[in-house]
């Protein structure tokens, strides 16, 4: 077992040193003009906007480890749980965009439980960050949503024929080869939903409502204050932006060589906004969430490293 924990840290940590080198060459490599982003104003939203991104990801620790303690029953610290997620955040910058989920499982080598108890808080996670920003696209777009869904339709169609196409191969696989462990695991999950953990997992979808929204806020606080985006507009634009977000989250590669975000954000704010600026938008809050990617990445090193010296000290 020191062996497996051993053999999962220094895989952990070439990935995070590749992490780190492509996220310096995706802030080399962007196609913007920096000068633009030289005057007091712009620097003073930037920083403010990537402080509060990193505490997006720092907080986001919380609801995918309130999964976990559900899924297993063990109540494990939020100290062993933060360094792996913002560790692992950063690994979705490699290649792959398979290391950030993978990289989680970090957690289960170090406290010696269930990888599969793990596995499945990480898919609840990408499930809830899918399906709780719909909410709010459809609280800020109203009937402008039928458009977009209408103009996407086959990209949803498609992922969710794939889904279910994997799901029923990986579920006849798992059946095949760990039937018994499969059937205990069922078991146990469906004891798992009962009414005693109904309020549980309300204060899960509430945590990742309120992380929508304050993300939210603050891509309306960047919108309006340095690309001048009109108030009563300002719905449909971050609601766009939310819905341009989850189409490239499930979209590989990019139509045309415009991204799939942009060509989103073009197709409805178009109308009151250049695709320049659009562009220049898109960029931004590209920038801004790396920084606060790497800044939360930061944080949970510091914090790790004063805990472990705390418990040394102990």
């Amino acid at each position: 077992m020191k062996f497996l924990k051993k053999y999962y840290k220094v895989i952990g940590s070439i990935i995070t040193v590749l992490a780190l080198v492509f996220v310096v060459k995706k802030l080399v490599t962007m196609d913007v003009d920096w000068s633009r982003f030289a005057d007091g104003k712009t620097l003073a939203v930037i920083v403010g906007c990537t402080l509060v991104q990193a505490a997006m990801v720092l907080f986001m620790t919380l609801p995918w480890l309130r999964y976990i303690r559900i899924l297993s029953g063990i109540q494990i610290p939020t100290k062993s749980a933060l360094p792996v997620y913002t560790r692992s955040n950063l690994m979705k910058y490699v290649p792959g965009n398979v290391f950030q989920y993978v990289g989680r499982n970090q957690l289960a080598a170090d406290l010696h439980i269930s990888h599969v108890d793990v596995a499945c808080a990480t898919l609840l996670d990408i499930v809830s960050s899918m399906v709780t920003p719909l909410l709010l696209i459809l609280i800020l777009m109203g009937k402008d949503m039928l458009l977009l869904f209408q103009k996407y339709s086959r990209n949803f169609l498609i992922i969710l024929i794939a889904g279910i196409l994997v799901l029923f191969l990986l579920i006849l696989l798992l059946r095949w080869k760990f039937r018994e462990p499969l059937k205990r695991y069922f078991e146990k999950y469906r004891k798992l939903l009962n009414r005693k953990n109904i309020p549980r997992i309300l204060v899960v979808f509430l945590l990742y409502l309120s992380q929508y929204i304050i993300s939210t806020a603050m891509y309306g606080t960047a919108a309006y204050l340095l690309f001048d985006v009109p108030a009563a507009q300002m719905g449909l634009f971050l609601g766009t932006y939310l819905f341009s977000w989850i189409i490239g989250f499930i979209t590989p590669g990019a139509p045309g060589g415009i991204g799939i975000r942009e060509a989103v954000m073009v197709l409805m704010c178009g109308s009151f906004m250049s695709t320049e600026t659009i562009m220049l938008y898109a960029v931004t809050m590209r920038i801004i969430s790396t920084l606060g990617d790497v800044v939360a990445f930061l944080v949970g090193l510091i914090c790790e490293q004063i805990w472990k010296r705390k418990a040394t000290v102990q």
